[in-house]
């Protein structure tokens, strides 16, 4: 590659990190205050005191915009782990997320929970840039637990995959406690 052509495929100066973070905070304060209806690209650009282009060029949508927001803000880990112990990788995926729901980010996440009921496009973002990855793992343990016979033969394997996440958001956006032994009784009752 000449000279010439890298100076061609070099586009702008480097993000500016404090933009971001301006627009993502912009993004959950909207959010908090007024749900995904109220957030619109004019006013977070306003509130973060950035132009409406800074935001277009880092976020496809309003839905990419909104998600990313939450996941800055709530700031869950994304663990992945697959130790051939089915029970310690679940509870080391889903305990990030059961002290997410229990910290102060709860309400963000249980109003972004029932937003996402709201607005199909807001829920299909979710899906596809955060849980799919995660619900497809769990399956994938799961079922390798399955294989291996460390479930009872004929187990559910979908429905095990999904117990524990919805017993976690069940108790958040109901008001449940979310106790220090919540995601072991519901291990011990999926996994029997």
């Amino acid at each position: 590659m000449s000279i010439g052509e890298a100076d061609l495929r070099r586009t702008g100066r480097p993000r500016d990190p404090a933009c971001d973070q301006a627009i993502l905070r912009a993004t959950r304060e909207v959010f908090a205050e007024e749900g995904y209806a109220g957030v619109s690209v004019e006013g977070i650009a306003a509130r973060a005191g950035v132009g409406k282009a800074t935001i277009y060029r880092r976020y496809s949508t309003k839905a990419h915009l909104v998600v990313e927001a939450i996941r800055d803000g709530a700031a869950v880990e994304d663990f992945a782990p697959d130790t051939g112990d089915l029970r310690a990788d679940l509870l080391t995926m889903m305990q990030p997320l059961a002290s997410a729901l229990r910290g102060e980010n709860a309400k963000l996440l249980t109003t972004f929970a029932m937003e996402r009921m709201r607005n199909p496009e807001l829920a299909e973002e979710f899906n596809r840039s955060i849980i799919g990855r995660k619900r497809e793992h769990v399956r994938q343990l799961v079922a390798g637990a399955a294989a291996r016979g460390e479930l009872r033969p004929g187990a559910d394997v979908d429905l095990i995959a999904e117990a524990l996440p919805a017993f976690l958001w069940h108790h958040a956006v109901y008001n449940l406690p979310i106790t220090d032994d919540l995601l072991d009784r519901v291990l011990d009752l999926a996994l029997r």
